[in-house]
Order: C-alpha cells, then sequence, then structure tokens
C-alpha cells in the first residue's frame, strides 16, 4: 500500500516555476450583493490550485470584471491546504494526492455585471486566470439549524432543511443555497421537486456548504441527491458530503459536481446499478432527458465506494448516453479515486441505442489507487444494435497517475489497468502521459495493465481506435503487460516505457518491442512520488504531445521535448509517508476471497 504524509520535497533540480496555479472554482457566475453574513457581500466563490500557500498570509485574491477593474474580494474566509476539512476546507481531500490548496472568499459589490475574471497574487507572483460571470441577478439563500421553512431563506431569516431549499418552487433560477451549519439529513434528497428549475449558461443554481460547515446525506438505501426525473439542468453542487448506497450525487445537464467527498453508508456497501457520480441520457423519461451534456467532475474525492458484495453493475463513476443523442462531453479532472470496491474507477458505457460525445471527452489529472476492475474503463456490451452508427467521441487520458488498478472483487476476477472493448464502439482514445504503477492481484484469474479487446464476431469486440503514447507502465508483481489472447495493438503508438520490478519481469508486447524497458528511476513509488530522479531515461523521450498535455500532473507547464509520464523531471511533488492504510476494503487483506466470478463486460 502506498503510505503518505503531508509534506511537499522541491527537488533541488526543479525548473519549475514558482508562480501560483488555479485549476478550477465551485461557482462560475452568481450575485455580487445580497450575502448578508456580515461578512462578505456577494456570492462566496472556492477555488483550488497548487502554490498557493497554507495560509493567506500577504497574498491576495482579485475579481477582475467586465470592465477590467481588479478588486481585492470582500471577504476571504478560508486561505488552507485542501485536505479535506482538517485546515478548515471542504471535504475533498486533494492536498495528500495533488498538493492543492484552496480558498473561499466573497465578490466584491463594486464589481461590475458581466464576464470577468478571478486570479490570486502570492508574493510577487500573479496566477492564471478563472473566468467568473458577475449578476445582479439571483438570491443568495441560506439553510441553517434553527431556521424555519416558511422563513425567506437570508442570513437572519433561514430555511431550516435542504429538501425545501433545492425543491422547484423554492429555489430560483440564478439562487445559491449555502448551507450554513453542520447538517446531516438521513434519506435522498431531490433537487427540483415536483417543479423544473433550470439555470442557464451565466445563471447557475447552486448547493454549497458554507465555508467552515459541511453538509452530509446518508442514504442507506437509495441514492444521495437526486435530480428529479433528470429534468433540471444548470445546478452546481459544491462541497458537500454524500454516503449513499447507489449514486452519491445525480448529474445534470451542465452541471458541475465539485470537490465533493463521495463513499458508502459506514458499515453498508454500495451496490445497485450506477456510480457513485456519473450521468445519463434518454432512457429513463419520456420527456426525454441528459445529465452528460457538458458535465463538470472536478477535484473530488470518491473513496471505499463498494466492495466484495456490489454488484458488477456499480461503479465508481458511469458515464453513458444510452441513446441516439449527441452530447457536449463531460470533463472528468483532478479527482482523487481511492480503495473503491465498485467495479471499474472512469468506467465509460454505452449499450442499444448509442449516442456520441461532441467535443474532446477529457479524463486528466485524475489519482486512481487501488480500483477493483480498470482503473479506466471504455465499453460498449449489446454492440449498440439499435444505431448503426455506434457509440462515437473522442475520449483523451492524460497525466492520470493509477495505482495498484485492476484489485479484485467476486464480480471483477480479471485486474487490468485500461481496457477498450465493444462492437459499434467508435470511440477515438488517446492515451497519453500517464503513470500506472502496480497492477493486478493474485486472487485475479488473469492480471494486465493495458487491453484492447480484439475478438471478430464477439460483442467485446473494439472497433475504435486507440493512440498510446508517452505513458509509463510498472510492474511490481511479474504480471504480463498485455494479455495473451484477444488483444491487438493501438493504431497509434510509441515512446512508451514498460517496465518491471519483479524478479521474472514480463516481455515487452511484441507490437511495442522498441519502448523503454529501463527503470523509470520515481523519487519514492512506495511513498507515493512519482517524479523523475536525474538520469531517468523517461526524460525528455516523449512525442511532442504539448498541444493536449501542456501540463503535468501537478500543473507545470510541459514542453518540447516531453518527458514520459503524468509527472514531468524537475516538478515539486508531495512526498507522502507515514500514514497506515488498511488492505483494500479493510481487515487482513483478500487473499481468501475466490469465487467462480461473472461477466467483466456492462
Amino acid at each position: 500500500m502506498i503510505l503518505r504524509v503531508l509534506f511537499f520535497l522541491i527537488l533541488s533540480v526543479s525548473t519549475a516555476s514558482a508562480a501560483p496555479i488555479l485549476y478550477f472554482s465551485d461557482i462560475v457566475n452568481g450575485p455580487k450583493s445580497g450575502l448578508g453574513d456580515g461578512l462578505g457581500e456577494g456570492a462566496i466563490v472556492t477555488i483550488w490550485g497548487v502554490g498557493l500557500g497554507s495560509s493567506q498570509s500577504t497574498s491576495k485574491v482579485y475579481v477582475k470584471d467586465s470592465t477590467a477593474t481588479a478588486r481585492e474580494v470582500a471577504y476571504t474566509y478560508t486561505w488552507c491546504n485542501a485536505d479535506g476539512g482538517t485546515s478548515g476546507g471542504g471535504p475533498s481531500d486533494l492536498y495528500t494526492t495533488h498538493g492543492m490548496q484552496e480558498i473561499s472568499f466573497s465578490i466584491p459589490t463594486a464589481s461590475a455585471d458581466g464576464a470577468g475574471k478571478i486570479y490570486v497574487v502570492v508574493g510577487e507572483e500573479t496566477s492564471n486566470e478563472l473566468d467568473f460571470y458577475v449578476r445582479s441577478t439571483g438570491t443568495i439563500r441560506f439553510v441553517k439549524t434553527g431556521g424555519t421553512d416558511s422563513g425567506v431563506g437570508s442570513w437572519s431569516s433561514p430555511w431550516s432543511t435542504v429538501a425545501y431549499a433545492i425543491r422547484g418552487n423554492t429555489a430560483g433560477a440564478g439562487d445559491v443555497v449555502y448551507v450554513a451549519s453542520d447538517i446531516t439529513d438521513n434519506a435522498r434528497v431531490y433537487y427540483g421537486g415536483t417543479a423544473q428549475l433550470d439555470g442557464s449558461a451565466n445563471s447557475h443554481v447552486a448547493l454549497v456548504s458554507y465555508p467552515g460547515n459541511l453538509y452530509t446525506i446518508v442514504s442507506n438505501t437509495n441514492a444521495g441527491i437526486s435530480n428529479y426525473y433528470t429534468q433540471n439542468d444548470w445546478w452546481v453542487f459544491s462541497k458537500l458530503r454524500i454516503k449513499a448506497y447507489s449514486g452519491t450525487i445525480g448529474s445534470s445537464a451542465n452541471g458541475r459536481t465539485i470537490a465533493c467527498e463521495h463513499t458508502q453508508p459506514d458499515g453498508i456497501e454500495a451496490n445497485g446499478q450506477s456510480g457513485a457520480i456519473g450521468c445519463t441520457a434518454g432512457e429513463y423519461n419520456a420527456r426525454g432527458t441528459n445529465s452528460c451534456d457538458n458535465l463538470k467532475v472536478l477535484g473530488n474525492y470518491i473513496h471505499d465506494y463498494g466492495g466484495q458484495t456490489t454488484s458488477n453493475k456499480e461503479h465508481a463513476t458511469y458515464f453513458s448516453l444510452r441513446n441516439d443523442y449527441s452530447a457536449v462531453a463531460p470533463e472528468v479532472g483532478w479527482n482523487r479515486l481511492e480503495d473503491n470496491g465498485a467495479r471499474f474507477g472512469i468506467h465509460i458505457y454505452d449499450e442499444h441505442e448509442c449516442g456520441e460525445f461532441t467535443g474532446n471527452f477529457d479524463v486528466h489529472d485524475n489519482w486512481i489507487e487501488n480500483q477493483v476492475g480498470a482503473s479506466i474503463n471504455i465499453g460498449t456490451q449489446t454492440a449498440c444494435d439499435t444505431n448503426v452508427l455506434g457509440f462515437r467521441g473522442t475520449i483523451r487520458a492524460f497525466n492520470n497517475i493509477i495505482v495498484n488498478s485492476g484489485q479484485y472483487s467476486p464480480v471483477s476476477t480479471v485486474g487490468h489497468g485500461v481496457m477498450l472493448y465493444g462492437q459499434k464502439n467508435y470511440m477515438d482514445v488517446k492515451i497519453y502521459n500517464n503513470t500506472f504503477y502496480g497492477y493486478g492481484h493474485a486472487s485475479n484469474s488473469s492480471n494486465d495493465v493495458f487491453v484492447i479487446w480484439d475478438q471478430a464476431g464477439s460483442v467485446n469486440d473494439f472497433e475504435g481506435t486507440c493512440d498510446l503514447n508517452n505513458n509509463i507502465f510498472f510492474d511490481t508483481a511479474g504480471y504480463v503487460y498485455i494479455p495473451a489472447t484477444y488483444q491487438r495493438a493501438p493504431d497509434n503508438f510509441g515512446n512508451n516505457l514498460w517496465y518491471s520490478s519483479a524478479v521474472s519481469p514480463p516481455s515487452l508486447p511484441a507490437w511495442d518491442s522498441a519502448a523503454l524497458n529501463t527503470d523509470p528511476l520515481f523519487t519514492s513509488a512506495a511513498t507515493g512520488v512519482f517524479t523523475l530522479q536525474t538520469g531517468s531515461d523517461a526524460i525528455a523521450a516523449g512525442t511532442d504531445l504539448s498541444a493536449v498535455v501542456n501540463h503535468d500532473f501537478f500543473g507545470i507547464t510541459r514542453a518540447a521535448p516531453l518527458d514520459l509520464g503524468a509527472v514531468k523531471y524537475g516538478s515539486a511533488a508531495p512526498v507522502i509517508p507515514p500514514e497506515t492504510h488498511q488492505t483494500l476494503f479493510g481487515g487482513s487483506g483478500q487473499a481468501g476471497y475466490n469465487g467462480a466470478g461473472q461477466t467483466i463486460f456492462q
């Protein structure tokens, strides 16, 4: 198991800039007034990034409004490491793996309406900018212990329940609802209710934990937060903790699920036919539904979701169209997936009347550790048999760090790092600059790190295309890199490194026999540090993919010639020792689990 301690090692050879880097924010538009908490003025925004510092000191946040006038924010609530709330931030621990900090602040009322920017100045260094749309419309609402649902939802007259606050006849388009007490609901909560409530491009509807407080849902028999009939679009969920039996947060089209913690209820293993986070389109409602369109899933902490009794249809994430629908591709970035027993980490799957993702479906900068089944799984099962066009789009997986993929469960007895499969699966998959360290489990019937399923006439036969470039594959147990049968070469490949630290290292894939086969010289893989040491053959060994992979896992700019793997040479990296982890699913290990196993697909 990877052991961790929270501090940073700046390599003596570092060439990285000291400038702070912003990754994403929770809300991207909001009212500039009406907060009423006696501290700030407008909507409270949280931003995440690196190089921001663990406290504010003399650093400042600015809003540059539509007139290009920069104003210091009205009030700064938190400035801390994004360590899961230990330092006062939200529940998503992104510091341990990504080294992130988070800052929460209020928009100044003097800001002009319209499209603006947010940036940070740390010392004498100015960060990049994030978009933010300032508006005079929309109402800031509050839910607090001791409030009443007959109130107006203000700071001084708050509502008492989230269920009341986010139903369609209560909240309105452009409203931001902050939960300003530590509140736990012990049942599923619907948003939208019996009345449909959509936001719009510059007027989202949001549910957010107020700085220093945490909204928790514990749903022992169902989902956590559900989109009522999946008809409500443009919703944002941020800094919530959801423990649910079957799906934690139901997404909305053009929505954002940002920096939430997702897991299963204590003592109950997740089950059903969903993902902790995911989306679908079209099959559940005669009006037609689509929760995948332009969905952003950023900075979430998904952990301990599923176990040995979990169905083969429950997954850590689940992205599917399920009808002949054209959806703007989601983005899945900067998430931390760890110790998940629900099969498949990033699961992109379709069947029957399959649809199309337009634009690039980017899966990037994710940390995936101890995942049952493939960490990245892209497939179809029933051959998209009612749509001759098949499952279509471009998926780009880059800068992901994947550790100990392909763990065992009774419904997933074959271990993979990446798996591509399915007739009429015409996806164009690009796998660039990822680091795979360790894969497989002794209880599996077979183990490998990469497979494109090739079985003519079978519903599993992959008919799409794949590029495989600039990756590092590191075996720790003597398992093969690719299976001996039912596999084919990528359509374009090169500049990869395949290495084994086991006694009997496996042979390189025949189709990549000219690849590097030397130790990449990670700084400390055993403690989760995948930076490259001086002398590594992975340095400057990549093909130029900087048009896509223009930064590394820690946000540092890449330029040709690219290094291999998710972390470039000279990047700053977290060093993560002495915290004791339990074995996956707790207890003393998994060697006693065997069982016949069920189909590995779907």
